[in-house]
């Protein structure tokens, strides 16, 4: 009986071995079929990205023949190497896109990753600013970036209030909540995903409010996925693959963001440690995607023309935008 059960079990192990590596050889053939496509992240990997990572996680982008290569952005804007045609994909912002678009860049949005703007001010529930008016008076941190400066300037004066009362600081720190809990300022423009979210962790006392509920214009498009026109005119069904696998990843993340975090800090361990903070984060951002999944990623001309046409009213590029500039659904329906 012995034998007989070692013969057995012996023939079982065979077989798993032969198995496991029969699943292996054909995980290393696939990966040498995959076209490797490079994408640029804007900054280090968060919960914005995190569709990309489920898209690669869960085979979405080697169905279609993809290894998606997800690159930590350079010194330089990860725009750049996109305009330069030095890599097909990247995550930008259409307020970014403005000055770049202008100047002739051949750059399209063509997904976007979050369906409404997200950004607002945050501040110190002590400063009691409640509303664009209440800035008057207090002191803000600002990246002194025209677009920034005008946006928060035109929500002000919109109630009446005196921009030119607004204290101005430069804002040096990457990470604004610090920077309000170290009192260097009292109020800044942040995106609420990760830094609302993160101060709200730290057990700051803070007041938010969107930009977009003070006007409808500044409900841009922040951020997007960006691809140089070029590739998208010589590799149109590639893109159209590349995409369309992103979205998968995207949808998934609306409907499962507790396991799709927890793909987002497998991709990137240094997020290990703040696990809780990362699933609040996805928590809220899986409302945000998108309202109807199956429209992930598409942008509305309405709401993108009303942005530009803002840009232009204001005189913040040199050369007016022109209606339609820079995004295209052509990809993502």
């Amino acid at each position: 009986m012995k034998r007989i059960i070692y013969s057995v079990m012996a023939v079982i192990l065979a077989f798993v071995v032969t198995a496991c590596g029969t699943k292996s050889e054909d995980k290393k053939e696939m990966a040498k079929d995959l076209k490797k496509v490079d994408l640029i992240l804007d900054w280090t990997p968060n919960t914005n990205h995190t569709g990309l990572y489920v898209a690669k996680e869960k085979g979405y982008l080697a169905e279609v023949g993809i290894d998606l290569d997800i690159k930590l952005p350079p010194e330089d804007s990860s725009s750049d190497l996109v305009i330069n045609n030095k890599a097909p994909f990247a995550i930008y912002f259409q307020d970014s896109m403005a000055n770049k678009i202008a100047k002739g860049a051949e750059i399209s949005a063509v997904a976007a990753i979050i369906e409404n703007n997200t950004s607002g001010v945050i501040s110190t529930k002590s400063a009691e600013i409640k509303e664009p008016k209440d800035l008057v008076g207090k002191k803000y941190g600002t990246w002194n970036d025209p677009i920034e400066l005008a946006m928060i300037k035109n929500i002000v004066e919109k109630q009446n209030g005196d921009f030119s009362k607004v204290e101005l600081v430069p804002n040096t720190d990457s990470n604004s909540v610090t920077s309000i809990e170290n009192k260097l300022f009292e109020a800044a423009w942040i995106f609420y995903a990760w830094d609302g979210i993160m101060a709200k962790n730290m057990g700051l006392d803070t007041n938010f409010f969107y930009l977009k509920d003070f006007a409808e214009e500044l409900n841009y498009y922040s951020p997007v996925i960006i691809a140089n026109n070029t590739y998208l005119k010589e590799n149109k069904e590639e893109a159209k693959k590349v995409l369309q696998a992103i979205k998968k990843g995207y949808q998934y993340a609306i409907d499962n963001p507790e396991e799709s975090a927890d793909i987002l800090i497998k991709y990137a361990p240094e997020l290990k440690e703040k696990r809780d903070f990362v699933v609040e984060s996805q928590k809220y951002l899986a409302k945000q995607y998108a309202t109807n999944k199956d429209k992930w990623g598409e942008i509305d001309p309405v709401r993108w023309n009303k942005f530009y046409k803002w840009v232009n009213d204001n005189k913040i590029t040199e050369v007016p935008l022109k209606e339609n500039a820079g995004f295209t659904n052509e990809y993502i329906k």
